[in-house]
């Protein structure tokens, strides 16, 4: 029995953050405020006695925020060899959404078993549904939270295998109980990579069929969208409507009453289709959706930097130049008539045309003369031979050598062997759609190699993503700081149905990022030759009441949870 003056300790409060300054998520101004953690939850929001807390850290001008929510990133089976996914925790990241652009690590049959994940070999491969899938990751342990969509593009594999044609009505049905039983046992939803094989053979109603499943367990509808430029943009010239990549997304929304549907990575790019106010009409289309009652949102890579590639050729030529490999396509570039050939394609044909199942930004910037947004890289594990062209972009090169963009990178090309790395600068657009009350920063990553041992450049939004949008917000201004974290915690909290994390309250699980906004800044960047690097200024992150980031160090601790969609 306790008498009065007394504390037991299990009275005792596990942790208490003071006097912090507290953005809750809702994006309502920061507020000065203690907040006391218990079991895990939020215990009490307020003015909390040092002595009834078992251990006390002072934020003093410090932001305390919900745990950041990364609604789009692929650590499906990189967290077997990385539990505590130090490259999302220390960006702030609490809670991850895997199985995005139509790939999911579940249903897996025999075939689909043998073909081993990123940090995992095919002999530890166990699992087979979605549920087994969870029951392995719980037994691993994680450091993060982890919600899981199931992928339209595993699930056709799974049934039709390499067939690339329609389903039959009994494949189709096949693939509707596969997304059925892993939305019974806890995935979130349905993605699709509609850009990628298998998804680019399927037709819009196979995939209003398999959402339709979806939405009857109260899940969202997530898309990479079948074309990232010209059946976006108009950009090639076709008839009938200028958007139908996003537009077939909403009508998949309408046709299957899904509750979300999910733009991933949108990106406009209005400087390829020669439309300075295209972004303000994909905009309005959006939104228009939004009008008419489908609940469109969108993720966004806040960063101004696009993705690498390691064979830039891959990203500009017919890709039926590959098949006699790379060095058939160097001689075809050092033969005068061969070349004109190849540039004459490059400048005319539609990425369709040229076998790209995901029309590439870099053709587009090349094509139109662009030069200045794409930059020369060394390879991922060595060195260019000309110095001079590294992290120079293709029009400073082409003023160097005293021709245009094409010519400039054919040369570099033939000099460097083919050697060489080439990545794309984003555009305007990505500022602009962070703005949007419906975009949510993602990053478009997975857990990946720790600083020290990678041996290659990597995607700097995987260690730096939420790190970037705290940056732009205070160096760009493009929000405010209380919209940028709402945009990180309850608006991907509300998409998802995770009624108890994404908001500061009591009550709520204790999902916790610490920062300083006036010193948190990426150091994982292409001008920093893209090498792993954890931001800095974020010195604690904390999941469901444990810190797995304390005062800027791992701790190893794997408090995260499998979070289980229910229908509720």
């Amino acid at each position: 029995k306790t008498t009065a003056g007394e504390q037991t300790t299990s009275d005792k409060h596990d942790l208490v953050l003071k006097n912090g300054r507290i953005l809750d998520g809702s994006g309502n101004p920061w507020f000065k405020a203690d907040i006391a953690l218990k079991n895990g939850r939020i215990s009490k929001i307020g003015r909390v006695d040092e002595e009834k807390a078992d251990r006390i850290i002072d934020v003093k001008g410090l932001i305390v925020s919900p745990g950041f929510i990364d609604i789009h990133s692929h650590s499906e089976t990189s967290m077997f060899r990385d539990p505590w996914i130090e490259s999302n925790i220390r960006q702030g990241i609490t809670t991850e959404v895997n199985g995005n652009c139509g790939g999911s690590p579940a249903p897996r049959n025999k075939k689909r078993k043998a073909r081993a994940g990123r940090g995992i070999s095919k002999e530890d491969i166990d699992w087979s549904t979605m549920d087994r899938y969870f029951n392995r990751l719980e037994k691993h342990g994680i450091a993060q939270n982890m919600v899981t969509l199931v992928g339209h593009g595993t699930v056709r594999r799974y049934v039709m295998d390499g067939n690339h044609g329609a389903p039959t009505q009994k494949q189709l049905d096949e693939m509707k109980e596969l997304v059925r039983e892993a939305m019974i046992h806890g995935a979130a939803g349905l993605s699709t990579g509609l850009a990628y094989s298998p998804g680019c053979y399927a037709h819009t109603d196979e995939v209003v069929e398999l959402t339709k499943v979806a939405a009857e367990y109260g899940g969202i509808y997530a898309t990479h969208l079948r074309d990232f430029s010209s059946k976006v943009l108009g950009w090639s010239g076709e008839e009938g409507s200028r958007y139908p990549a996003i537009e077939e997304a909403i009508e998949i929304g309408r046709r299957s009453g899904i509750r979300i549907v999910q733009l991933s990575h949108l990106s406009s790019n209005s400087p390829f289709s020669g439309d300075p106010e295209l972004d303000e009409k994909v905009h309005d289309l959006i939104y228009k959706s939004r009008e008419e009652g489908i609940d469109v949102l969108i993720d966004v890579l806040p960063s101004d930097w696009g993705g690498i590639a390691s064979w830039p050729g891959r990203s500009v030529f017919s890709q039926a130049y590959f098949a006699d490999g790379k060095e058939k396509l160097l001689e075809r570039l050092r033969d005068p008539d061969q070349r004109a050939v190849l540039k004459e394609e490059i400048l005319t044909k539609s990425p369709a045309e040229m076998g790209f199942e995901n029309s590439t930004h870099r053709l587009l910037l090349i094509r139109t003369g662009k030069g200045d947004g794409v930059w020369i890289f060394p390879p991922l594990n060595g060195h260019l031979k000309n110095p001079e062209y590294e992290r120079k972009t293709l029009d400073v090169i082409a003023e160097m050598k005293g021709v245009d963009v094409l010519d400039a990178l054919f040369d570099v090309l033939i000099e460097e062997n083919g050697e060489v790395c080439i990545a794309n600068k984003v555009m305007e657009d990505i500022k602009s759609q962070l703005t949007w009350s419906i975009a949510m920063p993602s990053t478009d990553g997975g857990s990946t190699a720790k600083p020290g041992e990678a041996t290659r450049r990597v995607r700097p939004s995987a260690y730096s993503g939420f790190s970037d949008a705290l940056m732009w917000v205070r160096e760009k201004k493009l929000v405010t700081l209380e919209d940028m974290i709402r945009k990180m915690t309850s608006l991907p909290a509300r998409a998802l149905r995770l009624w108890d994390r994404g908001l500061i309250r009591e009550g709520l699980w204790a999902d916790i990022t610490v920062f300083d906004p006036k010193k948190v800044m990426s150091l994982c960047t292409y001008e920093n030759d893209a090498r792993p690097a954890y931001p800095v200024g974020i010195p604690y992150v904390i999941v469901n009441g444990v810190p797995v980031i304390d005062d800027n160090k791992l701790t190893e601790a794997l408090p995260g949870k499998v979070l289980r969609h229910s229908s509720a």
